[in-house]
């Protein structure tokens, strides 16, 4: 007897403990991370030897969110990445493009678990970034910003290891971008998107509050 009413409080526990990590009032304080390192070998009709390529990102985001009701939070992130991509030989006299951005978002997602442990996360968003791009060549160095304004529906791949801890990665990513360029190139331009599982940023955050 003792046994199994030991059994219950303690599946009562964890069943509160996990519906309590989504539960209205409870918060997440958390950052995702990107590093990604590119390989590629082309070959151009303009230069005998083939273009050897190596495109390397670091990305990181601090982001909180607030559970407005149970199992549907509203957030914002801030975030940096930054980019670097050589050739060996030059193309075209372009011997290194870097990137530098920074971005700011708004999001509202709703989750989607089994066993309040494992699912996904999905809802609108709406971004800023700024970036700095430099392109040098093997004669001049061009300096490029470009202020884009995006926005769509994410969808996050969500688990929760532990009671605080909460794991997610990115799964697919349907938006709209609006991109005005100044600086060495002037100009507009608009894009439409749709990832899926092509560039996968990790997440980790801690579950605090209710």
């Amino acid at each position: 007897m003792y046994k199994k009413l030991m059994l219950i409080v303690l599946s009562v526990v964890t069943i509160q403990a996990a519906e309590a990590q989504t539960e209205k009032g409870s918060q997440n304080l958390g950052a995702t991370f990107g590093v990604s390192v590119t390989n590629s070998n082309t070959r151009y009709d303009n230069i005998s030897n083939n273009s050897n390529g190596k495109l390397t990102t670091y990305s990181i985001a601090p982001s909180y969110s607030y559970f407005i009701a149970d199992k549907l939070d509203i957030g914002a992130s801030i975030g940096y990445s930054y980019s670097n991509q050589k050739y060996d030989p030059v193309v075209n006299g372009q011997i290194q493009q870097r990137n530098e951005s920074y971005a700011a978002d708004i999001f509202l997602r709703k989750y989607f678990l089994f066993d309040n442990k494992i699912g996904i996360r999905t809802g609108p968003y709406l971004d800023f970034q700024k970036m700095k791009q430099k392109y040098t060549y093997t004669s001049s160095l061009n300096n490029n910003g470009t202020d884009s304004y995006g926005g769509g529906l994410k969808m996050d791949f969500v688990f929760y290891p532990a009671k605080n801890i909460g794991l997610a990665a990115t799964m697919a990513n349907l938006g709209y971008r609006h991109d005005k360029y100044n600086g060495d190139t002037l100009g507009d331009a608009n894009s439409f998107q749709l990832n899926f599982v092509n560039s996968i940023l990790f997440s980790v955050y801690y579950v605090f509050g209710k």
